[in-house]
């Protein structure tokens, strides 16, 4: 599997949170608002005096809500400017939020430190089996993890993606079909929610006054089309993947699927139905 350039994506990760790099491809995220409030509800349902990691914390951090509503939050970030001004930001709101540099591939907790896991767009920049594996030794027994992904099979979103190189780094990957099924090898549940295809129509009509109510109809019709035709979920822009039952004897298992040489496996239509 290809190793991903820490540097790289450090590096461009500094320029976005410094520079608001990416500030060109947020009207995207106007038509979010279903997939975001499916992922608060887990998280803070989820989070009241429990250990809480949040998996690349960023700036639009998790960590602050989450400790309002009961958390022990711990977020760590590749990103040296992301890690201080998170920091900046919660001594000015008097939080008690403990912020660290760090390798999600490689991270430098104890085994079994956490009852929650959560990241926002986090996986497709990392080695995902080796930061999946992390996740897996890092949570307890019980413990559940959460994440909200881009998926990477509509030709529409990735034709955008190719035409829009500055707005991402050379190594992300949206998840593939091949990445969801991948983490039953690693979680005994594996629970996924899509979101996110005809509703990004309503993108060029957000200043409308009638914005949000276009929006809802959409997602309503999104929720019945993945409902009907579970083939098109793939196409979906997001999923919300929730994972729970770490199966930590099998990370020794789930390891080979790191190296290069294991060659691909094909699904069939109904193996992508998780």
């Amino acid at each position: 599997m290809k190793e991903i350039n820490k540097e790289s994506e450090k590096q461009f990760f500094n320029r976005t949170f410094e520079f608001g790099a990416r500030k060109p491809v947020s009207k995207f995220y106007a038509v979010v608002k279903t997939s975001r409030e499916y992922y608060e509800k887990f998280l803070f349902s989820n989070c009241y005096n429990k250990k809480v990691l949040e998996y690349g914390c960023g700036t639009g951090s998790y960590a602050f809500p989450l400790t309002k509503h009961g958390g022990d939050v711990v977020g760590i970030d590749i990103s040296d400017v992301a890690i201080k001004l998170a920091k900046e930001r919660a001594k000015k709101e008097g939080l008690d939020i403990l912020f660290l540099v760090m390798d999600a591939n490689a991270m430098q907790f104890e085994d079994n430190s956490f009852d929650l896991v959560c990241g926002t767009g986090i996986l497709h920049h990392l080695q995902l089996h080796k930061a999946l594996i992390e996740v897996t030794r890092v949570l307890k027994l019980e413990g559940r993890a959460i994440f909200i992904e881009p998926m990477g099979h509509n030709p529409a979103i990735n034709l955008f993606r190719k035409l829009t190189p500055r707005f991402r780094t050379r190594d992300e990957h949206p998840l593939t079909v091949k990445d969801l099924e991948f983490m039953k090898a690693l979680f005994y549940e594996v629970d996924c929610h899509f979101f996110h295809l005809f509703s990004l129509l309503a993108i060029p009509f957000r200043n409308n006054r009638k914005f949000s109510s276009l929006v809802k109809a959409l997602d309503n019709f999104d929720r019945k089309l993945f409902e009907w035709l579970p083939i098109l979920r793939p196409l979906a822009w997001q999923v919300v993947i929730v994972l729970k039952k770490p199966k930590k004897a099998n990370t020794g298992f789930a390891a080979r699927f790191v190296r290069p040489n294991v060659p691909p496996r094909h699904f069939t239509n109904t193996e992508i139905v998780i």
